[in-house]
């Protein structure tokens, strides 16, 4: 037997899966000489094997269990440990790392210290090769693909050095290339590892002058004199790699590390055009490169930007082209997601629907592209009606119509057919994006064509479980009250139970005497309740609300649907299984929604149904008869969630093939290749919920980002949608995923500024709790949670101010 890493539930050996939670135990390595194997860290990380042994430490592929996604993590030397100076570089590795948030940059999403000292980071996995293997493996590369890669790279350089953080240890091995759609190469920066934010503190420094640190083969001069080290230091280690790829050797070699490092600091490179005349070097790239080379680092070029449009400009010349590859040609532009060529006057490619961004002056292309983003002065958030979906081939459009669900609307309809005399209730449980919202959407649009009286809750907008909030919304509908609840003389045949409960939940005053109001018609005191007295009062408020409704109905059925049952508030938790518990006497159906695993208080008597993948045969059926071409392949699967089908079929589109098997990992790699600026705003809109605005985004992102671009990419690309303003994420898992995929130190950030967002526009203490918490504003936090907590108690939810309290 051995214990689930994520439930601690003893497993047999033969076990594949967890019997307990379902976690796919059978792919946890297990290794007496690596206990790190199947470990879990903080965080829900669980180790499932190593994949590779660097200087600083292990790097393995793990999983983050909440979402199913494959992340890497990175553990330092156990013989390190005991070494301050090594110890705090790799702290200092993760808190430089975890600022940086480009697409061309590894992103580290978490870190910290095990319970037996270990120190870690987690990082997004990678799935291409480095520079180096691919240099190795397919000799020399072509100019253009070289500018390309090192275009790319110069990218996550400009982002570092703005942020005053510098790589110090540059080189092809620490250049992973991913291959695109389109042929091309995207490129991730890794290993920040010994990093150093030239802001300086008042602690000793742990890579101060004198000390030497970096490879070699790819030091600056000023960097193997051990001198105070700026963006410079990274060009020039740029330049050696750029001096590798044109000719296949360093520029300097030597029979030892020092002899090298001393031909850096005396000794001019010989020019690449006579170390490989073979390969017919260009002059204006060999001129870049000797440039790059310079040992002042005031002849070189002045930053990332500055030496990126020196590469692009000398492949223009060398090409032949009248323009630099800014805008790629007079007459055309090559779409950077599927390389077509449109005219230079369209927005979007016709072949895919990708924005196409002309003109600006961006430093350096990501996600592969050598055509530069745009630059928008204006900083507003236009609105998305018709705008659209992309042009899409073959006849299949996205979002996918509703397949396979016959039978579960089937289900629905007989739990309607049977809510005759009484509140029924139904429950439909399933995956992250298995379809459960879109068949509740769909039978609810089938009642409302019925006459039923349908009402809709769910999460609060910010997915904090702000109290009483589903719960306020569903009777504000059920009984037609104004925002505020009304008053005394709006809660017509209420009981006193149900008064005191209405009273409470929107937060007015019961009148001091049995018929007397105030001036505005409440009252003037608050009833004293206990937490079981209220809870009650809540309850029997939800039933007097579906009898004022059915009143409405004149003999039709009450429908009522809570999706994600389980972000719900836990006190409206608790009245909605409290209804159902003890039913009014009315024709009326409640029908929730929630994950697997969660308990939603309701009784037995409530009908469930578990959603399953919808069946290939059907899938295959809907591409055939939309003549849908270029479709990926889905052999070997028996049933496939629709959201990772529309993930996958999205990703293919962009990407080309080479999707990941996991929902959450296709996902995650859609949003690490968007554009900077479509990256930065859809992790604004996901840290802010479901009610983010022009105004309240703004706050959250760069002055100089194109918001238009952005928000029309993240449209086109079903990332984000608008409703009366309000921008949110296309489904909750995509949220969730893009929280994950933020930088520790870029979340920490945003969650601040939305704190003061938050704060401005009188937000609930919930939501200002849940900011401050993730923010890592220890005291605000503290004081906030605790008075969270205190709510959540004295309105019976039990839970929520246990996890309150835990945070």
């Amino acid at each position: 037997m051995r214990p689930c890493p994520q439930c601690q539930t003893p497993c047999d050996e033969t076990h594949k899966f967890c019997p307990s939670c379902g976690f796919p135990i059978g792919k946890v390595a297990v290794s007496p000489d690596d206990p790190l194997l199947g470990r879990t860290l903080p965080g829900g990380y669980v180790i499932l094997e190593l994949v590779g042994i660097g200087g600083m430490g292990r790097v393995y592929r793990a999983e983050q269990t909440n979402l199913g996604r494959t992340v890497a993590v990175k553990i330092i030397h156990p013989h390190l440990v005991g070494e301050e100076n090594a110890a705090a570089r790799f702290i200092t590795e993760a808190r430089a790392a975890s600022r940086l948030n480009h697409p061309n940059s590894v992103g580290v999403i978490d870190f910290g210290k095990t319970s037996d000292g270990q120190l870690y980071l987690v990082m997004e996995f990678l799935r291409g090769s480095d520079l180096a293997r691919v240099a190795y493996d397919e000799g020399p590369l072509p100019f253009r693909r070289i500018v390309d890669v090192l275009r790319q790279v110069l990218a996550a350089l400009f982002e570092a050095h703005a942020l005053e953080i510098i790589h110090r240890d540059l080189k092809p091995e620490n250049i992973i290339l991913e291959p695109t759609r389109s042929g091309g190469d995207f490129v991730k920066v890794v290993d920040f590892g010994l990093a150093k934010m030239r802001v300086e503190v008042a602690s000793p420094s742990i890579t101060s002058p004198g000390i030497v640190c970096g490879t070699p083969e790819y030091m600056s001069p000023e960097q193997g004199r051990g001198d105070p080290l700026d963006g410079q230091s990274d060009l020039y280690s740029v330049g050696v790699i750029l001096y590798q790829l044109l000719t296949g050797r360093l520029p300097f070699e030597g029979d030892s590390p020092t002899q090298v490092v001393l031909m850096h600091l005396t000794q001019v490179p010989k020019d690449p055009r006579s170390i490989a005349p073979d390969r017919r070097i260009p002059d204006p790239i060999a001129i870049v490169c000797l440039r790059s080379l310079s040992k002042d680092p005031r002849d070189r070029f002045r930053g990332a930007d500055q030496f990126s449009d020196a590469l692009a400009d000398a492949l223009a010349e060398v090409e032949g082209e009248r323009a630099s590859l800014r805008s790629v040609a007079t007459s055309s532009i090559k779409c950077s997601i599927c390389g077509a060529l449109n005219a230079m006057a369209q927005k979007f490619c016709g072949e895919c629907g990708t924005p196409l961004m002309t003109g600006g002056s961006r430093p350096a292309s990501s996600g592969g592209s050598l055509a530069p983003m745009a630059m928008d002065d204006e900083r507003t958030l236009p609105g998305l009606a018709g705008r659209g979906q992309p042009p899409q081939r073959g006849g299949l459009k996205l979002p996918l119509p509703l397949l396979g669900r016959e039978d579960d609307l089937a289900w629905l309809d007989e739990r309607r057919a049977d809510a005759r005399s009484t509140l029924g209730g139904a429950r439909i449980v399933g995956d992250p994006g298995i379809g459960k919202s879109r068949v509740l959407r769909e039978f609810l649009t089938s009642c409302g064509d019925a006459g039923d009286i349908v009402v809709e809750a769910g999460p609060d907008p910010a997915w904090a479980e702000v109290g009483y909030y589903a719960l306020r919304r569903t009777i504000r509908a059920l009984a037609s009250l104004p925002d505020n609840g009304g008053v005394a003389r709006d809660w017509t045949a209420a009981t006193a139970e149900a008064r005191r409960g209405l009273a409470d939940i929107f937060s007015q005053r019961l009148p001091d005497k049995p018929g007397e109001l105030n001036a505005n018609g409440t009252g003037g005191r608050h009833a004293v309740l206990s937490p079981d007295d209220r809870r009650f009062a809540a309850a029997e408020a939800l039933r007097w609300s579906i009898v004022r409704a059915s009143e409405r109905a004149r003999g039709r059925r009450v429908i009522i649907a809570v999706d994600d049952l389980h972000h719900v508030d836990g006190a409206s938790r608790n009245a909605f299984a409290d209804a159902v518990g003890e039913p009014p006497l009315v024709p009326s159906l409640m029908v929730v929604t929630y994950a697997p695993g969660f308990d939603p208080g309701f009784p037995a008597s409530a009908a469930a149904r578990v959603l399953t993948g919808v069946p290939v045969h059907l899938i295959t059926k809907l591409f055939t008869e939309t003549g849908t071409k270029g479709v990926p392949s889905l052999s070997g699967a028996r049933a496939i969630s629709p959201l990772y089908l529309d993930q996958l079929l999205r990703f293919t589109r962009e990407q080309g093939q080479g999707a990941p098997t996991r929902l959450a990992d296709i996902i995650a790699l859609r949003v690490e290749r968007l554009p900077a600026d479509a990256r930065r705003l859809l992790q604004a809109i996901a840290v802010l919920g479901d009610d983010a605005t022009g105004e309240t985004t703004l706050p959250l992102l760069p002055n100089e980002i194109d918001i238009v671009e952005a928000l029309t990419l993240l449209s086109r690309a079903g990332m984000v949608d608008e409703t009366d303003g309000r921008l949110r994420t296309t489904h909750p898992l995509m949220r969730e995923v893009v929280l994950a995929t933020i930088p520790a130190a870029v979340r920490r950030e945003l969650h601040s500024a939305a704190a003061e967002v938050s704060e401005n526009n009188g937000a609930p203490p919930e939501v200002l709790a849940l900011h401050a918490y993730y923010a890592h504003n220890a005291f605000q936090a503290l004081i906030l949670l605790e008075r969270v907590s205190g709510l959540a108690a004295a309105r019976g939810d039990l839970f929520g101010s246990i996890l309150a309290l835990r945070r």
